[in-house]
């Protein structure tokens, strides 16, 4: 597995393996490019913006997309792995690339937002240095519960 930085042609590719994961994990129909497309480039609209895709045998599996949340801080609005490659370790491979990517882009920090029933989720971002910051919050749309973490790379 290659982890690369994704570029315009990549937003597709993201915004599938995102409708996979979230129709996978949820239970329902896998939503239409049309409408998983606009929250990857919203995502990545502001500058300095982070986009990482992991490839398998040329194919993206997995991405990590985010953009400024303040001056230093790096919100990472998604990590997406395929459900295909659930369990091969592409979500942490994104992750340990991303202090380097932080870096890069002139970031102090990352922050995002977990489901707290995402289990896989947390303990991997809690196994990987990333901090509850906070107290748990209804999603504003449907009222599942979230936890947000921060990342310091230094």
């Amino acid at each position: 597995m290659e982890i690369v930085t994704g570029g315009p042609e990549h937003v597709d590719a993201a915004a599938l393996i995102w409708a996979h994961a979230v129709a996978e994990r949820d239970g329902y129909g896998v939503p239409a490019l049309e409408e998983a497309r606009p929250g990857i480039e919203n995502a990545l609209a502001g500058e300095p913006s982070l986009f990482l895709l992991a490839m398998r045998d040329g194919v993206p599996v997995g991405f990590v997309a985010g953009g400024p949340q303040e001056t230093r801080t790096a919100y990472i609005n998604y990590v997406g792995v395929h459900p295909d490659a659930w369990g091969e370790g592409v979500g942490e491979a994104l992750l340990r690339a991303l202090p380097a990517a932080l870096t890069g882009c002139g970031y102090e920090k990352a922050e995002l937002m977990v489901f707290v029933d995402n289990v896989r989720g947390v303990r991997l971002y809690e196994r990987l240095g990333w901090i509850k910051v906070g107290d748990t919050a209804p999603h504003p749309r449907h009222g599942r519960v979230e936890q947000r973490y921060a990342f310091s790379p230094a």
